[in-house]
C-alpha cells in the first residue's frame, strides 16, 4: 500500500523508489539465460532435445540487452496504482505488472526494425547487435511470453480474470500493430493525416499500453465496470499525451544534447506528428511545400532538418503540441475523479498523468 510519505514524492522519486521491484519481478518472467524447465513451462515437454544456448543466444541475451538499458518502467508502475487504486492490493498488481513492461520493450526492438533505427538508449538498437532477423523474431516473442504466467494461472487467479486479461491481450496488441500501420503509411510520404487521424493513430498505437496496463491492474484489484472503463480511456489518453510530449522533446535542444549529437529523427523518418500537422494546416504555401518536401527526403543533413525546425517553430507547432497534450489529459482525469475514491493511490494517479505531459526526457 502506498503510504502518506510516499504519496508526497514527486513522480520521478516514486518511480525510483519502485522501480527496483518491477525489475526483481520482471527476471521471474525471463531469466538471463533459457532453462529447460522455463521453456517447457511455455512450451510444453519435448520429445528431442534443446539446444538452450542458442535459445539464450537468439531470446534471453537480446532481450536482456534491451532491458538492461534502463526505461521509465512507468507502465508496470501504472498497473500496481490502478490494482489499488480500485481497491486491491499493490502486490497483487505487481505480479503481472511486467506484462506490459515486457511487450512494450518487443514494440521498441520491431519500431526499430521498421524505421532502421540506429540507437537506442543510447547503444546500437537491437537490430543492429544481433541482426534484423533476430530482433524481428524476438520481439515478436516478448508479445506473447509473458501471457505464459497466465495461462498456466501461477498467480491463481481463476478463470474469469484469466479470460478477460486474454480478451484485453489480444484486443490491445492488434490495436498496436494497426497503429503502426498508419504511422508507417504516414511516414513513406504521400499521406498527411489530419489532427483527428494522428490522435486516433496515438490511442492505438502508444495509448494502447498505457490503457492495457491500466486495465490489467482494474482486472486485478477487482474493479466495478465503470472503473473499468473510465481507467481504460484515462490510460489511452494518458499515452496519448506521453506521445506527443515524445514528439516534441525529439525536436528541443535538451533532447538533442540527451541524444548525443543525433537530432530530428522524426524529420529524418519523415513522421506526421500532430506537431508537423498544425504546421503544414497554418502555414504559408510556400513553407508548406518545403516542409513536405524535407520530410519526404529523409535527410540526413543536419542543416536541413534544423531548416525544418525553423518552420515548425515560426508557426509556434511545438507550443500548439503541448497545449493539446495538457487538454487531452486534464479532460481525461475529470472522468477518473468521478469513479475513484479518494486514496493515496489516487493521487499519485494523477501525479502520473501530469508529469507524462511535462516531462524533460
Amino acid at each position: 500500500m502506498i503510504s502518506d510519505i510516499e504519496s508526497k514524492l514527486s513522480i520521478k522519486e516514486f518511480l525510483v523508489k519502485k522501480v527496483g521491484l518491477v525489475e526483481k519481478e520482471i527476471e521471474n518472467y525471463i531469466p538471463r539465460k533459457a532453462n529447460q524447465e522455463w521453456i517447457e513451462n511455455a512450451l510444453g515437454k519435448t520429445i528431442f532435445e534443446l539446444d538452450l544456448e542458442a535459445y539464450s543466444q537468439g531470446v534471453n541475451i537480446p532481450v536482456w540487452d534491451l532491458l538492461d538499458r534502463g526505461g521509465k518502467r512507468f507502465r508496470p508502475i501504472l498497473t500496481c496504482l490502478c490494482t489499488e487504486a480500485v481497491g486491491g492490493e499493490w502486490g497483487e498488481g505487481l505480479k503481472v505488472a511486467p506484462i506490459v513492461e515486457i511487450i512494450h520493450n518487443g514494440t521498441l526492438m520491431q519500431d526499430d526494425c521498421e524505421d532502421d533505427s540506429q540507437a537506442r538508449r543510447g547503444q546500437p538498437c537491437t537490430h543492429h547487435k544481433f541482426g534484423v532477423d533476430t530482433a524481428i523474431n524476438t520481439g515478436t516473442i516478448m508479445y506473447f511470453w509473458p501471457m505464459i504466467k497466465i495461462m498456466n494461472d501461477d498467480f491463481s487467479l481463476g478463470n474469469e480474470k484469466k479470460l478477460r486479461i486474454y480478451d484485453l491481450f489480444i484486443s490491445e496488441l492488434l490495436r498496436v500493430c494497426s497503429g503502426q500501420v498508419w504511422d508507417i503509411a504516414w511516414h513513406h510520404g504521400g499521406f498527411t493525416p489530419n489532427e483527428s487521424q494522428y490522435l486516433n493513430m496515438c490511442l492505438s498505437k502508444t495509448g494502447v499500453l498505457t490503457k492495457f496496463a491500466c486495465q490489467l491492474g482494474a482486472i486485478i484489484g477487482n474493479s466495478d465496470e465503470k472503473q473499468y472503463v473510465a481507467l481504460g480511456k484515462f490510460g489511452q489518453i494518458i499515452g496519448v499525451g506521453f506521445q506527443i510530449q515524445d514528439d516534441i522533446l525529439e525536436l528541443t535542444e535538451t533532447s538533442f544534447k540527451e541524444k548525443k549529437g543525433s537530432i530530428g529523427g522524426d524529420i529524418h523518418e519523415g513522421k506526421r506528428t500532430l506537431i508537423v500537422i498544425r504546421t503544414l494546416e497554418v502555414a504559408s504555401e510556400k513553407d508548406k511545400k518545403r516542409l513536405v518536401e524535407i520530410l519526404d527526403s529523409h535527410t540526413n543533413d543536419e542543416k536541413i532538418i534544423l531548416e525544418a525546425l525553423d518552420i515548425i517553430n515560426k508557426y509556434d507547432g511545438i507550443s500548439y503540441a503541448k497545449k493539446r497534450a495538457e487538454e487531452l489529459v486534464e479532460q481525461a482525469w475529470d472522468e477518473i475523479n468521478l469513479v475513484l475514491k479518494e486514496s493515496n493511490a489516487k493521487k499519485v494517479l494523477k501525479k502520473f498523468a501530469e508529469y507524462l505531459v511535462d516531462r524533460k526526457i
